[in-house]
């Protein structure tokens, strides 16, 4: 699964592949990077069940020995997810956020679940978990990837970070 990387927006450089290290051939290892690229442009106030969002791998993700585990170039699905939580008075509240649903590698689609988690009492420390922006895109106000509305623009680089391992099926070096 992946949760949305909260570090350095300078993070990996833009043409660098993100190395990780695994010690399982196939498989993408929790705290690996994930660098997408937006097709779309997502802007909405509310979390809509189906709906996906287009976008695609902007670095290869490889494994420590230099073999492409992620190619860059791959399909990213992209959902806004709702969060609940408890708010000022044990008010029921919803805190928006942009996670990946799933990646497409070499035909087959990866579900990805994801740690990206409801924020604390008062809604502190939802931002911890979304996504970083690294670059690119043109947004129409301020760019969001949580709270209450959700803008980001097409051609938006946002960094996530694996949280689960993603076994690629049938994978060879």
């Amino acid at each position: 699964g992946l949760s949305a990387y909260a570090g350095d927006a300078g993070s990996p450089s833009r043409g660098a592949a993100a190395r990780t290290a695994t010690f399982e051939p196939g498989v993408v290892p929790t705290g690996a990077s994930l660098v997408v690229q937006t097709s779309d442009t997502v802007r909405t106030n509310r979390a809509f069940r189906g709906t996906l969002y287009d976008a695609s791998v902007a670095k290869d993700v490889v494994d420590q020995h230099g073999i492409v585990l992620i190619p860059k170039g791959a399909t990213v699905d992209l959902v806004v997810r709702a969060l609940p939580y408890l708010g000022p008075g044990g008010v029921g509240m919803t805190e928006l956020a942009l996670d990946v649903a799933g990646v497409t590698v070499k035909g087959v689609r990866y579900p990805v679940q994801t740690d990206i988690r409801a924020p604390n009492a008062g809604g502190l420390g939802v931002d911890l978990y979304s996504a970083t922006w690294v670059g690119g895109g043109e947004a129409a106000g301020p760019m969001s990837t949580v709270g209450g509305r959700i803008n980001v623009p097409a051609d938006a680089l946002l960094a996530f970070q694996i949280a689960d391992p993603i076994r690629l099926r049938g994978h060879k070096p």
